[in-house]
């Protein structure tokens, strides 16, 4: 590792390697913080917070630094940050969903927050903070629907399937890998039956042994996923909005109570 920078943009995109004609792995979110591994032309080789890696243009990226230890998660969908307490005011960015501020104050009317050139900006007060909980998880991810499918996206303007899991419960404060066959692994996870399914648990979708999806369990045999965009459909057969793709994989349910409680 050869230092640290943060990401200066709203979204930035992760790729498998250092050119943008390469796949996009994943993105990183205004003020993520990446560890930096190893420098080619103007690309860094980095390690994300949850352990994935890849190469970034430095046109994203930042040296500066986060003075504000108060850190407050964003529960809009889109949240403007404005050069001045006013609706009037410039926009600066547009952050998403899931993105974490450094907050310097907070009022009823404003939250005052850090930006990277370590000016300050203003943004919306936000939705109100909720215990963890299913209820919680399930209306944050009910919040993100209709936002549209893309691959390695992880933001409210984008979301892959897993992406679209790790950020709501980053969002519910649990923290799982990026990819689905990663967070089916996740230690904490308990494997149980359809008919012990409650809402919030998370479903995993195999082919050849291989797994291909996840969704969240939303209940009465529905789910919400991120395929195409974020929806709320059914698995069961006959029911109105039957994923019949889905419906004929193999499927196992995981339970988050671990998660939720732990």
């Amino acid at each position: 590792m050869i230092g640290n920078a943060l990401i200066s943009t709203a979204v930035a995109p992760i790729h498998r390697k250092s050119n943008f004609t390469s796949e996009m792995v994943t993105q990183g979110l205004m003020f993520e913080s990446l560890s930096i591994r190893q420098k080619k032309d103007n690309w860094y080789n980095v390690m994300m917070d949850d352990g994935y890696e890849g190469w970034i243009n430095t046109f994203y990226l930042s040296d500066s630094k986060i003075h504000s230890t108060n850190n407050l998660i964003l529960y809009n969908r889109y949240t403007p940050i404005r050069s001045k307490c006013s609706r009037d005011s410039n926009v600066l960015a547009l952050l998403s969903f899931g993105t974490l501020v450094p907050l310097l104050e907070k009022t009823s009317k404003y939250y005052r927050i850090q930006i990277i050139n370590g000016d300050e900006g203003f943004i919306p007060p936000q939705s109100k903070i909720v215990t963890c909980s299913r209820d919680f998880i399930i209306h944050l991810a009910h919040s993100q629907i209709g936002t549209p499918y893309l691959w390695g996206g992880k933001s409210s303007f984008g979301y892959d399937c897993s992406g679209f899991i790790q950020m709501v419960l980053k969002a519910a404060g649990i923290s799982v890998n990026r990819d689905a066959s990663q967070q089916a692994e996740t230690e904490q996870l308990e494997k149980i039956s359809m008919e012990e399914a409650e809402p919030g648990d998370l479903i995993f979708f195999s082919e050849s042994n291989l797994i291909k999806h996840v969704a969240f369990i939303a209940g009465d045999g529905k789910i919400i996923h991120c395929e195409g965009q974020v929806k709320l459909e059914s698995i069961i057969e006959g029911e109105v909005g039957f994923n019949s793709s889905l419906g004929k994989m193999y499927h196992q349910v995981t339970s988050i109570a671990k998660l939720i409680y732990s």
